[in-house]
């Protein structure tokens, strides 16, 4: 697990110093602390920001997000059921994932959804995209070691 100090992980992310400390105090990112109590953030930090930013150019507000993020969170560890994040993804289960967002995304784009379907669909739907997001990611970094 890679570790990155404040400056590091807010210059790969391309935002400031000051942004990432205003997150974690949110608790919208939660560093690891070292033995002598430093910040260490981690792969997963760059990856939560990249969605931080992208739900604010959707905007979402920040509780908005927390609230995301939480459910996210929620959502992996109930999935993982215990299981190492690398031992569960597998090709097969993302293809799964991925056809039943876009089922959902089907079922938000059609005339019958009422107001407050969409908005629920619109929450399970975003939670779910991350957990995918997340997951390609992990796939990708774990394929990427053989291709090299």
């Amino acid at each position: 697990m890679t570790k990155y100090k404040i400056g590091e992980v807010a210059k790969l992310a391309g935002v400031s110093k000051r942004t990432v400390d205003y997150y974690t105090n949110l608790g919208l990112l939660r560093p690891v602390r070292s033995a002598s109590n430093y910040r260490y953030y981690t792969d997963e930090t760059l990856m939560r920001l990249k969605v931080i930013e992208t739900m604010k150019i959707g905007r979402f507000t920040l509780e908005e997000i927390k609230e995301q993020l939480n459910a996210w969170d929620s959502f992996r560890l109930t999935a993982a059921g215990g299981v190492a994040e690398r031992e569960k993804i597998s090709v097969e289960g993302l293809r799964r994932q991925l056809k039943q967002l876009e089922s959902q995304l089907a079922q938000l784009q059609s005339d019958g959804t009422t107001v407050v379907d969409a908005a629920k669909l619109r929450t399970k739907i975003t939670v779910q995209s991350m957990a995918l997001f997340q997951s390609l990611a992990l796939y990708i970094n774990e394929v990427s070691i053989y291709l090299k």
